[in-house]
């Protein structure tokens, strides 16, 4: 069987079963955490910032359409390739696009904008701070503004095992550590555990893969990339080698 689960939260989790499901994979989805809006702090003015960052394409969903209105004529450095889209669909016309994760838009931005300059981040209540630290230690200013939650799902276990069905899972893919912490929980339930006898997990970065606490080493990969193309090539490479 080429079962493969989807932990993502929606509306991406249903884009990459999709995407599993044309390269021929039975993609089943297990959403592990939800995006929530959050009630949003007023912006510093539009004059005082100079760029915008955004290191989530649901940063940009869940804005209110104001806030982007006000803020789409300044320069937006995109995390990544899905991101940049993102913000290009938002109504930002300078989009400059960054390899995948924080750490590697940070340069890119330092090198664009002047010392002093002023980024607006538009991001999640959840984050490693990476880009923050990056930014002002190159003597950049940086302003954060929650636009969303990422909570865990409290599915019940009935739920879990409906959701699951029956059959082993050939691949499991995993896009955040936090829904990695939760996975590992999950897998080990004596419920469960069977259906992940064999399972191969696959993540967007080696910092989720290290929060899957548990789980054998030799049965966890990582992206050399954080970008979904990337993890799926990964994850054909590993399937098709094994099949």
């Amino acid at each position: 069987m080429n079962r493969v689960l989807v932990t993502r939260p929606q509306p991406g989790a249903a884009a990459t079963a999709d995407r599993l499901r044309g390269l021929g994979f039975d993609a089943i989805v297990l959403p592990l955490t939800e995006i929530r809006a959050l009630p949003v702090e007023k912006p510093p003015s539009t004059e005082t910032v100079d760029a915008v960052a955004v290191t989530s394409a649901n940063a940009l969903r869940h804005a209110p359409p104001g806030l982007i209105a006000d803020f789409r004529h300044k320069t937006c450095f995109a995390v990544g390739g899905e991101t940049a889209a993102a913000a290009r669909k938002a109504g930002f016309t300078d989009v400059v696009t960054g390899p995948g994760d924080a750490a590697g838009l940070v340069p890119i931005m330092l090198h664009a904008l002047p010392a002093g300059a002023h980024v607006l981040h538009l991001c999640g209540r959840v984050r490693v701070g990476g880009l923050e630290k990056g930014l002002s230690r190159g003597g950049l200013a940086i302003t954060e503004l929650e636009i969303y939650d990422a909570p865990l799902i409290p599915y019940a276990p009935e739920t879990i095992l409906l959701q699951l069905g029956p059959g082993p899972f050939r691949a499991v893919l995993v896009h955040s550590a936090r829904a990695a912490s939760r996975l590992a929980e999950l897998v080990a339930w004596p419920q469960v555990a069977p259906l992940f006898a064999e399972t191969l997990f696959f993540c967007l970065s080696s910092r989720i893969g290290a929060a899957l606490a548990g789980i054998p080493q030799t049965k966890i990969f990582w992206a050399p990339a954080p970008e979904e193309a990337e993890l799926l090539a990964l994850l054909r490479r590993h399937l098709d080698a094994r099949t």
